[in-house]
């Protein structure tokens, strides 16, 4: 049975476009069907996690306006598919597309966010450290170099703070959450050598100091497993933690205090604000505004 020919009838016919987006939504399907040829997997055999596993694999490749059309001709192509009994369940009830407005340079949304924080780790030694890596990053802002830095003994858990040696071995002490507290006791219970005060928090699997580019090789399968279709760093999740803040009213001095700036117009460019979220907020303030 050819689907691709279905779908290109159904497109043309049925939904009434163009030749040229017919042709170029069953090219992106042509492209995934050659993709998965490659494992002996028809278009009809996947399931969501091998769509995730393709928009994955695919994501950096391609600019965020393709992904959005890729993303729409999949979700077409199966609903369509499911709609002629042609499968039996659609894969892509819970695939969304990236948004193409409202996403700060360089920081997560915050849903895309809570995708990273509330996923479904595994409870083995790699699920909960790539927790307590993301649950950290998120809480403290600190640098990559700082977090792969950080000793046992640099963490207050009962006050729940992290003391940090920032460039120019400038010291901070930085409050964490209760969840980064408790992610990071859970890791540490399950990680061979236990609660040795000197030693280095984040390990590899191998108990060796987790490098950076190591760190970036986790949150890239996170941010993939997690339906994030972009290039997602270390350096964006301390983008997200000053940004959020910001945005929830935290005095900008203190921003710049945690993420350990030495001049505020460092910290200032972190306000990107939106003009929509900037009117708002006028609107909302402003004497002159109120009826």
């Amino acid at each position: 049975m050819d689907t691709i020919k279905i779908f290109r009838d159904f497109l043309l016919h049925e939904k009434r476009y163009s030749i040229n987006t017919a042709d170029s939504y069953c090219l992106d399907i042509e492209l995934m069907r050659r993709y998965f040829a490659e494992i002996d997997l028809d278009l009809t055999e996947l399931d969501k996690d091998d769509i995730k596993d393709y928009l994955g694999a695919i994501y950096s490749e391609v600019k965020a306006s393709s992904l959005r059309r890729k993303i729409v001709a999949i979700r077409q192509f199966y609903l369509l598919l499911h709609k002629r009994k042609i499968i039996e369940d659609n894969p892509t009830l819970t695939l969304t597309s990236p948004k193409q407005d409202g996403v700060l340079p360089g920081a997560l949304r915050r849903e895309e966010m809570a995708r990273l924080i509330e996923y479904n780790y595994p409870q083995n030694l790699k699920g909960l450290r790539d927790r307590a890596i993301i649950e950290m990053l998120y809480s403290s802002g600190v640098r990559v170099g700082e977090l792969i830095s950080i000793k046992i003994k640099d963490l207050d858990f009962k006050e729940k703070t992290v003391y940090v040696l920032g460039k120019g071995k400038k010291a901070r002490i930085i409050p964490v959450t209760s969840q980064a507290i408790d992610s990071i006791e859970n890791y540490l219970m399950k990680r061979p050598g236990g609660k040795d005060k000197d030693s280095i928090i984040f390990c590899n699997l191998k108990g060796k100091q987790l490098t950076e580019s190591g760190v970036q090789y986790i949150i890239d399968n996170l941010a993939k497993n997690c339906g994030i279709y972009r290039k997602v760093t270390p350096h964006m999740l301390r983008h997200s933690f000053a940004t959020h803040f910001l945005e929830n009213g935290m005095n900008l001095r203190y921003i710049q205090y945690l993420l350990g700036h030495s001049n505020l117009s460092t910290t200032e460019i972190y306000t990107h604000l939106s003009i929509e979220e900037l009117t708002k907020v006028y609107r909302k303030a402003h004497p002159g505004s109120k009826k």
